[in-house]
């Protein structure tokens, strides 16, 4: 009768058994979400077949509904003390049997939940734990997006757990889990992945020296320092490695790519140069002498070791005179001697090192036009190389406008160099458009490579195109890369945009742009890039 009653209440699946060891081992076989169990029948009763399910690992967790015409409060009081979710007496009343059901479901829901939450969570600590931080990284795998796992090792953990206790040891990594989040707002996930480490899971990152910078900098830690920093207590060695995805070689399992972070966060050396490094082996080496070029600059800068030197421009119909140079950044360093910008600006071209050259070599810029200020031609221009993003950031536009006095401006030539393309065009069109209304000329170099297209030209305010010169090598002999050459500099007349041609650094090609109608070129032909003093003695 209760199986039909049941049925017609919305529950389809009711399985009956015709006594008690036949009712566990078909729960033992499929075991149900509720049990309804009758006090009194053939062989083990009710009781002796609750205090089994009890005992059982399998069964033990399932709700059981003890009902019965054994209607005694000791009986009843006994069957809940066993751990039934109730008692009802018969006759059943069906509302009363369905409003039973539904709560303990309820309950089994909210326990369920409460398990989920449980099993995603680090208890000590209250964070996400491993398992949680996989799931998330899956996920974001799945969606092919690229990512960073880091896996941040205290390696002090053991001893602060034993010399104070657990809780203080687990208390450190939730203060730094909550530093991480509060200084990257990059990081996704912040987990406790193992006793002594955290796990941070970063989106959209590249594999780069910039990356290593960001947690060596979240972390306090610097190279050729023994610890990190007094914010994040000094007596926690903190290491720390960086696994990414996708990566050629890299694991495309989440727990993989994990178990590599961990591992190597592992084995690095808590009193070494390198405390926060790549996983992977490949990629650590660049990085590895990026980051080196990135510390050396750095302080290259603070010792003076940054120089400027001065290529010449000329006209190409009086080559004997220099109408203009280009400020070239040089620096001497104490081992490899003078490198040129190509040997070390690229390691830091992505990081916040890059804004500081920038507006060292305009200030050093600025200091020598004033300098030469009364010996100049009235159409002498010293062009100087900025990136957009320095631009963007409006400190050079500050520098500008504070250092350079008017009557020099109209010596300065600004050179947009970056050849990615400008993230923020209408920005930057504005920036360029104020250096001109304070009388600053502005150039776009390197026509014709990456950043600067056509599409720039038409769009950012200029006065002057520079081709590269992977446009003039060969023209004399080249037919083809004559006739290229010939458009670029009449789209540029057609523009009203002076020309400059630079990497000239052969006779026949400068008897070539003097037949094209070229105006200005610069070159090793002409010139080399020299220091100042000498710079100025060809000038004069």
């Amino acid at each position: 009768m209760l199986r039909k009653r049941l049925k017609q209440l919305g529950f389809q699946h009711v399985a009956e058994a015709r006594d008690g060891e036949i009712g566990l081992a078909e729960a033992l076989r499929q075991p149900p979400d509720i049990m309804l169990l009758d006090v009194m029948m053939p062989g083990s009763d009710g009781v002796s077949v609750l205090r089994a399910m009890r005992a059982d690992e399998q069964l033990r967790d399932i709700s059981v509904l003890m009902i019965s015409a054994h209607d005694t409060l000791e009986m009843a009081a006994q069957c809940i003390e066993l751990g039934a979710e109730d008692y009802l007496a018969k006759p059943v009343l069906m509302p009363l049997l369905r409003a039973r059901i539904a709560a303990v479901l309820e309950r089994r829901r909210l326990r369920a939940v409460e398990h989920a939450f449980l099993s995603h969570f680090d208890p000590q600590t209250d964070l996400p734990n491993r398992a949680a931080l996989l799931e998330r990284t899956e996920r974001m795998m799945a969606s092919n997006r690229p990512l960073a796992l880091v896996a941040v090792a205290c390696n002090n953990h053991a001893n602060i757990a034993l010399g104070t206790d657990e809780a203080q040891a687990a208390t450190f990594l939730r203060r730094l889990a909550a530093h991480v989040q509060a200084k990257w707002e990059q990081v996704d996930t912040v987990a406790r992945i193992a006793e002594d480490m955290l796990g941070w899971l970063i989106p959209d990152v590249q594999p780069d020296q910039q990356l290593i910078l960001e947690v060596q900098a979240v972390l306090g830690i610097t190279p050729h320092a023994s610890a990190a920093s007094p914010a994040l207590s000094s007596v926690h060695a903190l290491t720390a490695s960086i696994a990414v995805w996708p990566a050629e070689g890299a694991p495309v399992d989440a727990a993989e790519l994990l178990r590599l972070a961990m591992n190597e966060a592992a084995r690095t050396d808590p009193l070494g140069d390198e405390r926060v490094i790549l996983a992977d082996p490949a990629l650590r080496t660049s990085t590895r002498t990026a980051l080196a070029i990135h510390q050396q600059l750095e302080e290259g800068l603070e010792r003076d070791e940054l120089e400027l030197y001065f290529q010449p421009i000329f006209s190409v119909q009086n080559d004997q005179h220099p109408v203009g140079a280009e400020a070239l950044l040089r620096w001497n360093h104490p081992e490899r001697g003078v490198l040129a910008p190509g040997e070390f600006l690229e390691a830091i071209e992505h990081t916040p090192l890059m804004s500081r050259i920038d507006a060292w070599v305009m200030e050093r810029a600025i200091d020598s036009l004033v300098a030469w200020s009364q010996d100049l031609p009235p159409t002498f221009r010293l062009h100087v190389n900025v990136t957009a993003r320095s631009l963007a950031s409006g400190r050079l536009m500050q520098i500008l406008t504070i250092n350079l006095p008017e009557p020099v401006r109209k010596h300065l030539a600004v050179e947009l160099t970056e050849r990615l393309v400008v993230s923020d065009m209408l920005s930057c069109s504005a920036t360029l458009q104020s250096l001109r209304t304070l009388g600053i000329h502005v150039a776009l170099d390197d026509f014709g490579t990456g950043f600067s297209s056509l599409s720039h030209v038409s769009l950012l305010p200029c006065d002057t195109m520079k081709i590269d010169r992977s446009f003039v090598s060969g023209i004399d002999a080249d037919v083809q890369t004559r006739r290229l050459l010939e458009s670029m500099i009449g789209m540029a007349r057609s523009l009203g945009l002076t020309v400059i041609v630079e990497g000239v650094e052969h006779d026949g090609e400068l008897a070539v742009l003097r037949k094209l109608g070229c105006s200005f070129v610069q070159g090793y032909l002409l010139g080399k890039p020299q220091p100042e003093l000498d710079f100025l003695q060809h000038l004069h």
